[in-house]
């Protein structure tokens, strides 16, 4: 068994790798997304469709860095007057390095009305629209920066055939220690301090 000031001395160790600034990471990540309707990334309301089409990535963090979580795509457009759209969206971004990796789920609803050459319709992303994963001694937020007619998290649509609505996003990430290791931590520096005291005292009686 390790003596307390081994303990506490790996404790220091720990932490200080955990915490100590690095260069670069490579974040892959992939989404996925499902409207409410439908149950998949194909919305379909009045003869109109809008598919979702997901992504699947490598960045270089930090710095924060630019990102895309997919697109919108109209398959095919209502004929006049348009269509009022009613559904939720939920947006799914799944993390595979830094390992062990994890998922975070994005949702929003979809509303406006969108015609056949144009549109006021749109996806409004709920609060919180940063999240964030703590693995793989990172913490790494996603952020969605979208922002039309001035409403943070609003993506608009578009109504002509074929035309693509990019969601738009960041990405960051910052070392930092894990869980266990913050627990570590605090138990044994204490245990490192108080070794430190005891050993003072024994040099100075000698």
């Amino acid at each position: 068994m390790l003596k307390a000031h081994r303990l506490a001395a790996l404790a220091v160790v720990l932490f200080v790798g955990a915490v100590t600034p690095v260069g670069a990471v490579q974040v892959t990540y992939s989404t996925a997304g499902a409207f409410g309707s439908s149950g998949t990334g194909l919305l379909n309301q009045g003869g109109l469709q809008i598919r979702f089409d997901p992504i699947a990535t490598t960045v270089d963090v930090p710095p924060t860095t630019n990102a895309i979580f997919g697109s919108f795509v109209t398959v095919s457009a209502p004929a006049s007057p348009g269509v009022t759209l009613v559904d939720t969206f939920t947006l799914t971004i799944t993390q595979t390095a830094p390992a062990p990796g994890g998922e975070l789920e994005f949702t929003s609803s979809v509303g406006g009305t969108i015609f056949l050459n144009n549109s006021q319709a749109f996806i409004q992303f709920d609060d919180p629209l940063e999240q964030s994963l703590h693995v793989g001694g990172f913490l790494t937020t996603y952020r969605i920066v979208e922002g039309d007619a001035a409403h943070p998290g609003r993506l608009d649509l578009f109504g002509g055939v074929d035309q693509v609505s990019t969601l738009n996003g960041e990405i960051s990430a910052i070392p930092a220690p894990e869980p266990g290791t913050m627990a570590l931590a605090c138990v044994a520096l204490p245990l490192l301090g108080l070794g430190y005291i005891r050993r003072r005292r024994r040099q100075a009686a000698c």
